[in-house]
């Protein structure tokens, strides 16, 4: 049943970042997105406090009876509510090409019609293709969007396996009861929250001021914004570290909850900027690059979270951590790779 709810769930985040994609030009899509992120990220600062109290006044079963409650009025709300984004291709220009090429070369030149009703009758022709659910796993092969998905993998990934190593420690170190517990799911939450909404101003920002020195162009490496270094690495590597080692020395518990916080909001100026240079650099297919970041994203995820208990178990949650941290450290001078080469490499996969 958990596969069945992730094969739900999956499609919101896929299509969510496509209809944003459609719908936002270039020089607003990064707060779009940053807006949109948030609503997601939304989960984890309010799904624990309610589902420990849950737990602890009703049992398990009470958190699936909610979420049951919860996914029957979603699905009203799309169904009846939600209106579909029809991408214009001619503002895009990438059905004008291939209206262009479809035309021969004499019907080109010696058309006497008028140019408008041309250009109207070609943006009405529509290519039809047999539907291919893995078509989007192809878009794996080009480098720069491996690089971002596992960018995006490592730091999301291991923000996830804290979430999963955190309750047992949190009980077995300091007593807390599931309640307790989910109170502490307020720093990370807060750090998602105001991290996206931060970050998503920021790339806006950064890619119409870079925009308007090359005359109003925009390229896709503009999304990588300066709060995107000290996130990659300092930041992010850091809170790794400063989150393990003070539950396995049994500090205070304030110092791993600030440190998850603040991890997760240095996750979110990796994972918003790379996810928004992925749908800026293949815009006519955003859902389905969306999707390859995230099944990256998702087995990173479930690889970190199923040796994370382990290896706690193990060596200790300080050394799991670091583990993460540099983890990401060492993914991080990709990622600057990509702001100075992006363009060759783009270039090299035909973006």
């Amino acid at each position: 049943m958990r596969i069945l709810q992730a094969v739900g769930i999956s499609s919101a985040w896929a299509i969510g970042a496509g209809s944003v994609a459609d719908i936002y030009e270039i020089h607003e899509r990064g707060n779009a997105l940053g807006i949109y992120f948030t609503g997601q990220f939304a989960g984890p600062l309010f799904g624990p406090i309610i589902g420990g109290y849950l737990v602890e006044r009703w049992g398990w079963q009470s958190v699936f009876w909610l979420l049951f409650v919860f996914g029957c009025i979603l699905l009203a709300l799309v169904f009846f509510v939600m209106e579909e984004t029809y991408r214009e291709e001619s503002t895009w220009g990438k059905e004008s090409k291939a209206i262009i090429n479809h035309f021969p070369e004499e019907e080109k030149t010696t058309s006497t019609e008028d140019p408008d009703m041309i250009l109207s009758e070609q943006n009405t022709i529509v290519e039809t293709k047999m539907m291919n659910p893995l078509s989007a796993l192809t878009l794996l092969k080009h480098p720069f969007v491996l690089v971002f998905s596992m960018a995006t993998g490592f730091a999301f990934g291991g923000m996830f396996a804290i979430e999963n190593m955190l309750p047992p420690l949190y009980t077995a170190t300091y007593g807390l009861s599931s309640g307790l517990v989910g109170l502490t799911f307020i720093s990370p939450g807060l750090g998602e929250v105001i991290g996206s909404l931060f970050s998503g101003k920021l790339s806006d920002y950064f890619l119409n001021k870079a925009s308007a020195k090359r005359g109003g162009i925009a390229i896709p490496e503009d999304r990588l914004t300066p709060n995107v270094w000290p996130a990659a690495f300092i930041l992010n590597p850091l809170s790794f570290f400063l989150w393990g080692w003070p539950v396995q020395l049994g500090w205070s518990v304030w110092v791993s909850i600030i440190m998850f916080g603040l991890q997760c909001f240095a996750m979110v100026q990796i994972f918003n900027p790379a996810m928004s240079y992925l749908v800026d650099a293949v815009s006519d297919r955003g859902a389905s690059v969306t999707a390859a970041a995230n099944l990256v994203r998702m087995i990173w995820s479930c690889v970190l979270s199923l040796i994370a208990n382990p290896m706690t178990q193990a060596v200790g949650p300080g050394w799991v951590t670091f583990f993460f941290g540099m983890l990401n450290f060492t993914w991080a001078f990709l990622l600057l790779l990509m702001k100075i080469k992006g363009p060759k490499i783009r270039a090299y996969s035909g973006y």
